[in-house]
C-alpha cells in the first residue's frame, strides 16, 4: 500500500504495540462499507497501510459493530481470525485485542494489536492500556475527521484530556505521560 500514516496516529499504534507486547497492530476508521487501515505498526505495517477490509470483517468488524472490547486466544477455525486485516497478512494470530476508539460520535475507529509475545495472552494491564490509547485515538480521529470538513474545530483533545483528569488522575497521569513522549519522539 503507498497511504502515509498521519504522525499522531502512527505514534498511538506503536505505543500500543509496544507497550501490550504485540507484535503487530493497527488501527482502522470506517470508510463507507469498508475499514481503512489508518496507522500500522510491526513487521506487517508496509504490506497493509490504507489497505480496505469489509466494515463487517474480522475481529475489527465485530468491535466496530458492537462497541465492545475483545481479548482472545482464537481457536484454529475462529472464522473472526481468517477474515479482515489478518487475511491480508496471511497468518492466522495467536492471540488478539481490539479495542475500539470512540469519540463524542460513538465508535469512530478500532485498535487492533495481535500476537503477544511468546505466544501469551493479553492481560488485563494490556486491555487497559490498549483501551487509554484507544481512546486518545477516537477524540484524534474526530478531530481529524472534522478539520478535514471544516476549518480547524477546537482543541477537543485538550478538553478530552482535562475531563480524565477530573475524572481519572492516575490514568492522566499515564495519557499524559505519553502524550508528552508522543510530542518530544514527533
Amino acid at each position: 500500500m503507498s497511504a502515509v500514516s498521519e504522525p499522531v496516529l502512527q505514534s498511538l499504534v506503536e505505543a500500543a504495540v509496544t507497550g501490550t507486547g504485540g507484535a503487530d497492530g493497527w488501527l482502522l476508521t470506517p470508510r463507507g462499507d469498508q475499514l481503512e487501515v489508518v496507522a500500522a505498526s510491526g513487521p506487517s505495517a508496509a504490506d497493509i497501510l490504507g489497505a480496505l477490509v469489509a466494515a463487517d470483517a474480522g475481529t475489527a468488524g465485530f468491535v466496530l459493530g458492537s462497541g465492545q472490547p475483545m481479548a482472545l486466544t482464537p481457536r484454529a477455525d475462529d472464522p473472526r481470525t481468517a477474515a479482515g486485516v489478518t487475511a491480508i497478512i496471511g497468518r492466522r494470530p495467536t492471540s488478539v485485542l481490539c479495542i475500539p476508539c470512540e469519540s463524542d460520535l460513538g465508535v469512530v475507529g478500532v485498535l487492533e494489536i495481535i500476537d503477544k509475545a511468546e505466544g501469551a495472552m493479553f492481560s488485563f494491564d494490556d486491555v487497559e492500556l490498549a483501551t487509554l490509547l484507544a481512546g486518545v485515538a477516537g477524540v484524534a480521529i474526530q478531530t481529524r475527521d472534522a478539520s478535514s470538513r471544516t476549518a480547524p474545530a477546537p482543541d477537543e483533545l485538550a478538553g478530552e484530556l482535562r475531563r480524565l483528569a477530573g475524572a481519572d488522575p492516575g490514568r492522566y497521569a499515564i495519557v499524559a505521560g505519553l502524550v508528552a513522549a508522543l510530542v518530544t519522539d514527533g
